[in-house]
């Protein structure tokens, strides 16, 4: 018999985790309120719960304030952390419409200043596989060559903060789907 998406995620994150951390870590999760986020969220409290990974979790949640949507995201992020016994970091930012940078590039720049101050030894990111074939895809039609052709990285240690990883890259976006629909999220 095959294993279940949930335990297909599972292991993956068990692997990946077990080939990196140290005893205990502090793992926070970048929570956008996403499908991809919450998965994410969700499989390494029910890890940590199950004693498979030992590690302090927690979650930050960055309010850009552009949408009409984002405080019900933030309520959102709040009640499922609530809900897992996850502490939840909320930062608010107020992204500059005039910076030169566009407004998507100002975003990413306070989000990235938040995640550098978050406080854990780690933080995890939710792209998966289809994100990464998408950035791979797009890196090559900008002419990044091999460097692009290289996509996003499973570990991006920062100057500052925690070290970005990204722990479902070897998880296609169907099994994320699943997952979801499998505990109801």
């Amino acid at each position: 018999m095959g294993l279940t998406v949930s335990e297909r995620v599972s292991t993956i994150l068990t692997r990946f985790f077990a080939a990196r951390l140290a005893a205990a870590p502090r793992v926070g999760v970048a929570l956008s309120g996403g499908m991809d986020s919450v998965v994410l969220l969700h499989a390494l409290f029910r890890l940590r719960a199950s004693g498979a990974l030992p590690l302090e979790l927690s979650a930050v949640h960055v309010h850009h304030g552009l949408s009409s949507q984002a405080d019900a995201w933030a309520d959102f992020c709040a009640e499922c952390c609530r809900e897992w016994g996850v502490p939840l970091e909320l930062v608010r930012v107020s992204v500059p419409r005039d910076s030169g940078e566009g407004l998507e590039g100002a975003a990413r720049r306070l989000r990235h200043a938040a995640f550098s101050a978050c406080a854990a030894d780690w933080l995890a990111l939710a792209h998966h596989r289809d994100d990464q074939a998408e950035t791979v895809l797009l890196n090559l039609l900008r002419g990044a060559g091999v460097a692009g052709a290289a996509g996003m990285l499973a570990e991006r240690p920062q100057r500052h903060g925690p070290t970005l990883i990204r722990p479902l890259l070897d998880v296609p976006r169907f099994m994320i789907e699943a997952y979801a629909a499998e505990h109801g999220l």
